[in-house]
Formats: structure tokens, C-alpha cells, sequence
């Protein structure tokens, strides 16, 4: 007796008519009750399950042994177990055992919670993590061209003038050969060819290094995009049917226009044609598919091109848009046709990207600033020290119609500030470190234009609060189309 009432979990004992023999002193205290009082009482009063068919108690009487949980009017939760017993007078019984599992319960939930939490943060971590390995990507992608674009243009002008003489030479020879009335050996004329067709084809590689280096000047006006890659699928019709190639064009009805130099567009788009015709030509399934639809989120175009080529290998993405990276074999690509549509993407305020998987295919993607039916009033002002990032902001507010001055410093920038008619101001940090103090007054008088601020570093808490707090929205590099139409869009709401 003293054995069964030393027991913490409450106990008892059923007749066959689901009444209370025996309960312990757990039991009554669960109840509220004394001991004495358990005796008779039914199952479906002491709180630990309903009665009725389905109840541990007659389910015990039948013979087998009934584990389950309930949950009792406070909501504390019991583990109930209900098992056959013979009584010392010969009759059938139920021994019924509940213990209190709520606090085990409540922790195994809170650490299911938890672990679902720290898996979401992790997640979270993890996608924070692959935007940076992009945006640093990104960040030396556009340094690495810029410094290699400066090198290759003085190259090519160099090569320019010896060039020319060389193939002037050439044609010289060729027209006076054609005159004289003493015939040459067919081997000094084909080697007198030869010169001419090598020195034309080193002229070639000297215009696209000038293109890789983007020094020509550009003729910017509202094109049709749809058209544009029409006319570039026209100029390679013939081939792809020849080659065999399945060809797929998907294009929104109402695209709207990109302002745009269309030759250079058109350069850009027939690299990635002719680059996705050279994946295809051993192919068992040769289909490309370009197409253009609107994406309002980025305000811009989206054009793709997407090939069921043999794919480029994961090593191989990073470096694709490298000047002079190439998979082919040597003589058949010079390696600059992706960097060149990097670049017209990029001096153009867009985006591009790729996503490839071996022996599945390839799909490039670029992102235009769409030119909106209604010109944005109000000037914006670009300040950026690094001419590369400063140009690239420039050129994507541009193409989406603002009027857009620029600064490379500070002063140049609060000089501007201070002639006044400047709606909206995009200030990288390093310039607000320059002269806090300057920027303080300027952002302190009344009707300053609203601030964009640049963060993409924290060397100096100070600033970063200062920006934070007078900033109307925040952007970081590589400044992604979607980010800065979402701070755009948060700036001139405020405005208004």
C-alpha cells in the first residue's frame, strides 16, 4: 500500500465497468480529492480521456495493452498506458498509468521550433552568402574590364596604323599584278593573297578588341527590341537551317522601348546567337529559343537566349565573360565576343546573366531599363568616385528616362546640391566620409532632394548611421536592376 501511494504518477485500478478499485495518492491529489473518495468514481471523471468505446479502460479489457496521450482541461498532457490485470478475487481489471509529460512535451516542441528557426536562418545565411560570392563576382568582373579594356585600346591603336599600311600595300600590289602584262607564278600570287587575307583578318580582331575596349561613341534612341532581334535571327536564318537548328521566338505584344544604340544591341545579341549555334552543331536536339517580355519589378526588358547545347562546364561560368576566355579549339574564336556583349549590356545600365548545365543547355539573360511612356521629371545626381560604378548607375537611370548629372567627388557633388533642381541624390559612402560636416548642412536645409545611399562597406559606423538615417532607401553593388527601381520607386513616392 505504501509502495503503490510512493508512486508520483497518478494509478488505478478498473472493474470491468470502468469504475475505480484502487488509485493512489497521485491520483487524488490529481482529482483534489482524499483517497477514500477515488473508490467507485468512473473513468470519464478523473479528466484522463472521454469515456466510451474507444477509451484506454475498454480497450485494456479487451485484452491488450493501450498506449496514448491526453490532454486534461488545464492542458496539462499525460501519457496514458492501460493494461490487462486479474484480480485476487479471479475477476478481470485494468491497471492504468498516467504520467505528466507536458514539460517534456513543451521542450521537444520549443526545440522543434527552434531547429526550424535555426534552419531558416540558416537558409537565410547561406542565400546572404551566395548574393555576396555574386556581387564580388560582379565587382571584380568590372574591374578586371576596365582595366583590360584601357590596354587593349591603346594596343589596338597601335596596331591600327601599321595595319592599314599593310593592307593599303597589299591592295597596291594586287592592282598593279592585275595590269602588267608579264604574268607572276601562281605561288607569289597566292602568297601576295595570303598577306591580303591575313592582314584583313588581323584588322578584324583590331575592331573587336576597339569594341571589347568600347571607345567608339554611341548613338542612344528608343528602340524596338523585338525588331532588333528579328533582324539578327534574319542575318542567321540561312544557317540555323542549314545546321539544322529548331528555332523558337517568344515576344510580349506591348514590349516597351529601350534607349538604346541599336547596332550595338544587335553585336551583342548575335554573339550570343552565333555563340549558341557553335554549342548546338553536334547536338542530337538543336533548338534555340529568344524572346523578350516586360519585367516589372526591374522596370526593364527581359531578353533571353536559350540553346539545348552541350552546356559549360560549372569550373568554366565565372570566367566566360573574361576577355579572351574560350572553350574552342585555337583559330576559331578570339574569346572576346562575350566580353563585348558583357560590355554593351553594361554601358547600356543592364544586366546580364547566365545559367548553364552540361549536357542540358545553356540560357543567357539581360535585363534593359525599359524607357517608360511618360518621361520622370526632376534631374538626378550620380556621386561615385569610381568612374566604372558611377557610368553604370548613370546609364541605368538614364535608360529609364531621368535626366542624370554626375560627380566624381565630393565637392563637385555639393556644388551641384547647392545650384538646387535636383529631385533625387545617389551618394556612394566614401563621398559622404569626404565631408560629413558639408553633407550634413547640405541634407539639413529645407526641400533638400531625397538621398539614395550607397553602403558597401562599414569602415566608419558614423557615416554608415549618418547615411542610414537621412537616406530615403539603400543600395549596395552590384547594384541589381530590381534594388534600385524598388529604391527609385520609395524616393519618388516620397517626393511626391
Amino acid at each position: 500500500e505504501q509502495t503503490f501511494d510512493a508512486i508520483s504518477d497518478p494509478i488505478a485500478v478498473f472493474d470491468v465497468d470502468g469504475r475505480i478499485l484502487r488509485g493512489n495518492r497521485a491520483l487524488a491529489v490529481h482529482l483534489g480529492c482524499e483517497v477514500t473518495q477515488l473508490r467507485g468514481r468512473d473513468y470519464g471523471s478523473i479528466g484522463l480521456g472521454a469515456p466510451g468505446a474507444t477509451c484506454a479502460v475498454v480497450q485494456a479489457l479487451g485484452g491488450e495493452t493501450v498506449r496514448t496521450e491526453v490532454t486534461d482541461a488545464d492542458g496539462r498532457i499525460f501519457s496514458i498506458t492501460a493494461f490487462p490485470a486479474t484480480r485476487d478475487e479471479g475477476g478481470p481489471s485494468v491497471v492504468l498509468i498516467a504520467k505528466d509529460v507536458t514539460e517534456e512535451i513543451h521542450n521537444a516542441r520549443r526545440l522543434h521550433q527552434m531547429s526550424q528557426q535555426l534552419a531558416e536562418a540558416n537558409e537565410r545565411s547561406t542565400a546572404a552568402l551566395e548574393r555576396l560570392r555574386s556581387t564580388q563576382a560582379q565587382l571584380l568582373q568590372a574591374e578586371k574590364l576596365s582595366a583590360i579594356g584601357q590596354l587593349v585600346a591603346g594596343v589596338a591603336h597601335e596596331l591600327n596604323n601599321p595595319l592599314t599600311s599593310v593592307i593599303g600595300y597589299s591592295q597596291l600590289l594586287q592592282e598593279e599584278l592585275r595590269e602588267r602584262e608579264e604574268p607572276v607564278s601562281e605561288q607569289f600570287s597566292s602568297d601576295l593573297r595570303r598577306i591580303a587575307g591575313e592582314a584583313d583578318r588581323a584588322a578584324k580582331i583590331v575592331r573587336n578588341l576597339l569594341s571589347f575596349a568600347r571607345r567608339q561613341a554611341a548613338t542612344r534612341e528608343p528602340q524596338d527590341l523585338a525588331d532588333l532581334i528579328r533582324r539578327v535571327l534574319a542575318l542567321r536564318a540561312y544557317e540555323l537551317r542549314i545546321i539544322g537548328i529548331d528555332l523558337e521566338t517568344v515576344f510580349d505584344a506591348t514590349l516597351p522601348p529601350v534607349v538604346a544604340d541599336g547596332s550595338q544591341v544587335q553585336q551583342g545579341l548575335l554573339n550570343l546567337v552565333l555563340n549558341a549555334e557553335q554549342a548546338l552543331r553536334q547536338r542530337p536536339v538543336r533548338r534555340l529559343s529568344v524572346g523578350a517580355q516586360y519585367d516589372p519589378d526591374a522596370a526593364a526588358v527581359l531578353l533571353w537566349v536559350s540553346d539545348t547545347g552541350h552546356g559549360i562546364d560549372r569550373a568554366n561560368v565565372s570566367r566566360i565573360f573574361d576577355p579572351f576566355f574560350t572553350t574552342r579549339d585555337v583559330g576559331e574564336g578570339t574569346g572576346l565576343g562575350l566580353s563585348i556583349c558583357y560590355g554593351i549590356v553594361r554601358d547600356h545600365g543592364g544586366e546580364i546573366h547566365v545559367e548553364s548545365t552540361v549536357d542540358v543547355g545553356t540560357r543567357f539573360a539581360i535585363l534593359l531599363p525599359a524607357c517608360p511612356a511618360i518621361l520622370p521629371s526632376g534631374r538626378m545626381l550620380v556621386a561615385h568616385s569610381d568612374e566604372a560604378e558611377r557610368a553604370y548607375l548613370a546609364a541605368m537611370l538614364g535608360g529609364w528616362g531621368h535626366e542624370v548629372v554626375t560627380a566624381a567627388s565630393s565637392d563637385a557633388a555639393l556644388a551641384l546640391c547647392g545650384r538646387g533642381g535636383l529631385q533625387v541624390l545617389v551618394v556612394d559612402r566614401s563621398l559622404l566620409a569626404s565631408d560629413l560636416a558639408g553633407w550634413r548642412s547640405a541634407l539639413g536645409r529645407e526641400g533638400q532632394p531625397a538621398l539614395i545611399f550607397i553602403s558597401s562597406s562599414a569602415d566608419d559606423a558614423s557615416v554608415d548611421r549618418f547615411g542610414r538615417e537621412q537616406a530615403a532607401a539603400v543600395i549596395a553593388p552590384p547594384f541589381p536592376m530590381r534594388a534600385v527601381q524598388a529604391a527609385i520607386r520609395a524616393v519618388t513616392r516620397e517626393c511626391v
